[in-house]
């Protein structure tokens, strides 16, 4: 793979990327910060990213070790950030446009917050998602489906408890 292989592969991935941090950590500067480390991780070692299975994964899994680390130590340096990738954070550009939604997604367990924003989001197959967070794809799968079950659940329970306020 050549230079101009690494350079459309980073214009058609860096926004994903980008967005599905800045949607998990609620911090646009730490995502960016981790994203462009990753990308840089990503063109130091092209030879062998390129050939890999799920290169996007492997880079979503090194954007989102070095958002963790990001956000331990801004956390450590006495900045309160609650950071969706440890806790619930408010989300900044990258949150879909369904505010009631993301609230119900920013609520979810992380595992499941990273497997939905990594899927919708940054829409990574499965494979990919399983690179990224180092589990299998059946993990992935399984994880998905328990989501977005919670998610069902707790949308009918809002539209059920409305209709029952409004009545």
């Amino acid at each position: 793979m050549t230079e101009a292989d690494f350079a459309d592969w980073y214009a058609a991935e860096r926004p994903r990327v980008l967005a599905a941090l800045t949607a998990l950590s609620g911090r646009s500067d730490a995502a960016a910060e981790a994203t462009d480390e990753a990308f840089a991780r990503a063109y130091a070692r092209w030879d062998r990213v390129a050939r890999m299975d799920a290169p996007g994964g492997w880079t979503y899994r090194v954007a989102l070790n070095v958002l963790r680390k990001t956000m331990r130590r801004s956390a450590r340096g006495g900045e309160l950030h609650a950071a969706a990738v440890g806790g619930n954070g408010v989300v900044a550009s990258a949150e879909p446009a369904d505010d009631e939604l993301w609230l119900l997604v920013r609520a979810l367990p992380p595992r499941q917050r990273t497997a939905i924003v990594l899927r919708y989001v940054a829409d990574q197959s499965e494979v990919a998602i399983a690179a990224a967070m180092g589990v299998r794809r059946s993990t992935v799968a399984s994880t998905l489906t328990q989501a977005r079950a919670r998610l069902a659940e707790q949308l009918h329970d809002r539209v059920t408890q409305e209709a029952t306020d409004h009545d």
